[in-house]
């Protein structure tokens, strides 16, 4: 098909510039700007919109840059490196909006005045703590191209730590780590906050052998930022090489994030760990605004009862715990339970409990036993949490915070708790992710009646 020629209207949700044909038909086109005029080929015809690649910028915007990364194009994680900062800040509230908008429930065009500008990221590049690679049948390690299986290798990533990336490098200088790479379908390197160094985690299928340990031994003892190797499955305990003694371990080894006090909440520095194959923000950094922006929200005292709903570690549990009288934190993975545990004694809490659950299922317990609480926090994955804005409504006596990786299923769920009795009073996008098109939102809810 020919290239035709496009105006650009707008960004929309998954980091498109969306264009129109001469008929109406809307077009879909990825690495353009609003307002740009470009050249583009139809490569996907779908129901009702077709998708497109940009092959020339005919008129660009004065936002255009030249994108940083060799790679960006060809590999599928970025999707905004051609704009300058400030405007994909603008881009990302300005997609949130247009998702309001057209939200079919009544109340959600009228929270477009509710939203702020998202928060910025201290750092917007090298800012992930967490990079994760996957392994072609050739042992190469990279990302996936944009809807593809195909991988990219690649030899850095922009968005990682620098600490990560010089790892990275020294171990592509090892035989031991190509040996490996034969084996696994994931590679992860996690840069441990407390100690500086790197955490190398192989994703096997079959469990690892003892020459498998022995290769990892020898490459913990090669890559001095290297602090330790560990082998991960789904039908075996993690399996970790320590670099310093090339010692073995089936333990979950945890890394540790120190919190400074949050002005206002808390007055003491707070101390996180987390599993190295368990859940984490990567964005380091910008994760203590997420926190700060939750407790003020929250607005807890110590008279205050909190739900902390998909706790995972206990990431906003132990800060709010601190200023709270109670708070019950639930989450579906037993590792992150234990984790949360361990943070709140860590912490010194005696008013924390965690509890290994489904979500639904617990809270239908709570609401069949009467119980209900201040101030509900929920932090469901990107796929939302549907069908439990009734459950809220029963537990919920006054505030309701959600944090959204999603701006559309934020605004489905936020539609149906409008529907069981909330109000939308704030709405702070917090930019996690620079340089792609995600965006975490923490929206605030008040019921319209107080229980």
């Amino acid at each position: 098909m020919s290239d035709l020629q496009f105006h650009i209207e707008k960004a929309v949700n998954g980091g498109y510039g969306l264009a129109r044909r001469e008929n109406g038909q809307i077009v879909l086109i990825r690495h353009v700007l609003p307002g740009e005029t470009v050249q583009a080929r139809i490569i996907l015809e779908k129901k009702g919109f077709a998708e497109a690649i940009a092959t020339a910028i005919l008129e660009a915007s004065p936002h255009r840059i030249p994108p940083p990364c060799p790679h960006y194009g060809i590999c599928g994680g970025c999707d905004l490196q051609h704009c300058d900062y400030g405007q994909q800040l603008q881009i990302k509230k300005e997609i949130i909006g247009d998702l309001l908008q057209r939200a079919p429930q009544h109340a959600l065009p009228q929270a477009i005045p509710l939203l702020a500008v998202p928060l910025a990221s201290p750092r917007i590049l090298g800012y992930r703590q967490r990079l994760r690679l996957q392994i072609n049948e050739d042992g190469v390690p990279g990302f996936r191209r944009f809807h593809s299986h195909q991988c990219v290798p690649i030899k850095e990533c922009l968005l990682a730590r620098p600490e990560i990336n010089r790892v990275y490098r020294q171990l592509h200088l090892q035989p031991s780590f190509h040996r490996l790479l034969i084996l696994g379908t994931e590679l992860e390197l996690l840069l441990n906050p407390a100690s500086s160094k790197v955490v190398c985690l192989f994703h096997f299928i079959r469990k690892a052998r003892p020459a498998d340990m022995k290769l990892a031994e020898i490459l913990a003892a090669a890559v001095p930022e290297l602090e330790r190797v560990m082998f991960y499955g789904q039908d075996f305990l993690p399996i970790s090489i320590d670099s310093k003694e090339g010692a073995q371990t089936s333990s979950p080894r945890s890394l540790e994030l120190l919190l400074p006090p949050f002005p206002g909440h808390t007055d003491q520095p707070i101390s996180l760990a987390w599993e190295a194959a368990g859940f984490c923000q990567v964005n380091l950094e910008q994760n203590l605004q997420l926190i700060q922006t939750v407790l003020t929200f929250c607005q807890a005292d110590h008279r205050c009862s909190v739900l902390d709903l998909f706790c995972g570690m206990g990431n906003f549990s132990i800060p709010l715990a601190m200023e709270s009288a109670s708070l019950l934190g639930i989450e579906g993975q037993g590792a992150a339970i234990r984790q949360a545990r361990k943070n709140s004694e860590q912490a010194g809490l005696a008013n924390t409990r965690f509890e290994k659950s489904p979500i639904h299922q617990y809270c239908q317990t709570l609401a069949a036993s009467g119980q209900s609480f201040d101030c509900v926090v929920i932090d469901p994955p990107r796929q939302g949490a549907p069908e439990l804005a009734p459950l809220l409504a029963r537990l919920t006596r006054q505030r309701l915070i959600y944090i959204s990786c999603d701006p559309a299923t934020l605004c489905r769920d936020v539609g149906e708790l409008t529907k069981a009795g909330f109000s939308i009073r704030k709405l702070q996008p917090v930019d996690m992710f620079p340089q792609t098109h995600h965006i975490e939102t923490v929206a605030l809810l008040e019921r319209e009646t107080p229980l």
